[in-house]
């Protein structure tokens, strides 16, 4: 007696039923364990986010993934990881130590790298790594597991020349996207033998935020034909040196009119006196490009502001800018310094803001513990409804929209609500908050 045989989905169809179980673990869990067919799927539901912390005695952490990894059953290959992290809390030698054995591990049992389980990542995130104890070993393998890699993030990573940077940098032969916080070079002074142009022609974005010095990276990522969006980030007045501003202007005009988006922003650690800032900001030229469509400018300071929009409509390209944000426009944000709102709702008329769609600032409203009453929680963003703060920042919206009614009349201007708890209730609730710990 012959039986009839099972109706079989293809496996592009059952792929598409484990994507709908994206979120559910232990279905995806058991998926895994159906047949060798499901695993990769289900892997890369699983597996694909990996996160590596560099702890004491060389990593924990490295050491387990490895010991998984080398298992003749191992199935992290199939997860097709897109994303890795390695995150070290505290800088120390043995984060180094660690990281070189992850990128030196051979498996016992076939010879597979690092590289052949990161077959297919496309971000990578570092922090506090030190290039120079790293052996030419992890180095070259290094480069070889990350050239599928399209977004890098460094944080607190330590570079010993600019070199040692460009060459990691020209190993990343798919990079879209670069985000340095707190990247460092030891020896910023050595000349340079490496030709700066290593970017791939797919490279579009850039975000830079204290780094040291600014200069010297700003330089290795000079020229940048394919650059699309760049957002630098300044907590200290002393980094916007002539070198560092010199070098940002070059970095703009070398993307011409690729460029399509610039942010800029000031926040200083320690608020600093007679810094000129308006001075600083005439170095930001975009005479070269012609495609820029949002500016960004967060700076608290709003003398800058006026001579930086004069500057922008001697521009003689056809208008292409449609978002231009300004969060510390108003006032109170400025220190106290008063803006002239009508000049800048003049100067928004020119020709060279016609394709305008959005100027967007932000208005802040201080409010107190009373004024959140019932709200669960310890963190409070917004007053209860029908609060005085809630009326005032009705009010200081309608106020500024009658002192720029072109810019309101167009229906351009968007304001932002930002809502502070008082400092003074910002210190009770802590000292309210020690003192239940106490008790406890």
């Amino acid at each position: 007696m012959s039986s009839t045989p099972r109706p079989e989905l293809h496996l592009d169809i059952v792929n598409l039923i484990i994507d709908e179980l994206h979120g559910f673990r232990p279905d995806l869990k058991t998926c895994a364990l159906v047949c060798r067919s499901w695993v990769s799927q289900s892997r890369l539901h699983l597996f694909s986010t990996i996160c590596l912390s560099l702890r004491r005695l060389l990593g924990k952490d490295v050491s387990s993934f490895l010991a998984l990894c080398a298992s003749p059953y191992s199935t992290i290959p199939l997860a097709r990881v897109s994303d890795f992290i390695v995150v070290a809390e505290i800088e120390e030698l043995q984060n180094s130590a660690a990281f070189e054995q992850l990128l030196t591990w051979q498996s016992p049992h076939d010879g597979k790298s690092i590289a052949d389980v990161f077959g297919h990542l496309k971000t990578v995130y570092l922090k506090r790594i030190e290039w120079r104890p790293l052996s030419q070993t992890a180095k070259s393998m290094l480069h070889l597991a990350f050239r599928t890699v399209t977004e890098l993030t460094l944080r607190y990573v330590v570079f010993e020349t600019g070199d040692e940077f460009l060459e990691f940098l020209s190993s990343l032969i798919g990079l879209e996207k670069l985000c340095l916080y707190g990247v460092s070079l030891r020896e910023p002074g050595q000349a340079s033998t490496m030709q700066s142009n290593v970017l791939s022609s797919h490279f579009h974005t850039i975000d830079l935020e204290n780094l040291s010095p600014y200069h010297s990276f700003i330089r290795a990522i000079t020229p940048c034909l394919s650059l699309k969006n760049l957002s630098v980030h300044v907590c200290n007045f002393d980094d916007m040196s002539a070198d560092c501003l010199s070098a940002l202007r070059d970095l703009l005009v070398s993307a011409g009119p690729s460029l399509e988006s610039f942010e800029f922003c000031f926040e200083p650690w320690i608020l600093e006196t007679g810094v000129n800032l308006a001075a600083s900001l005439q170095h930001i030229d975009f005479t070269k490009n012609s495609n820029l469509r949002k500016i960004t400018l967060d700076v608290d300071d709003s003398n800058y502001f006026v001579p930086f929009l004069q500057r922008l409509t001697k521009s003689h390209y056809p208008p292409s800018l449609k978002k231009l944000h300004i969060p510390k426009l108003i006032s109170s944000e400025m220190g106290g310094t008063l803006v002239d709102y009508k000049r800048v709702d003049e100067l928004l008329q020119h020709s060279y803001f016609s394709a305008l769609g959005e100027f967007r600032c932000r208005q802040c409203v201080i409010f107190g513990l009373e004024d959140v009453k019932g709200q669960p929680g310890v963190w409070y963003y917004r007053p209860n409804e029908g609060t005085q703060p809630l009326k005032e920042m009705e009010s200081k919206i309608e106020e500024l929209k009658s002192a720029m009614p072109k810019l309101a009349d167009k229906g351009i201007l968007q304001v932002d609500e930002h809502f502070e708890l008082s400092s003074q209730d910002v210190w009770s609730r802590y000292i309210l908050r020690e003192g239940q710990i106490d008790e406890d």
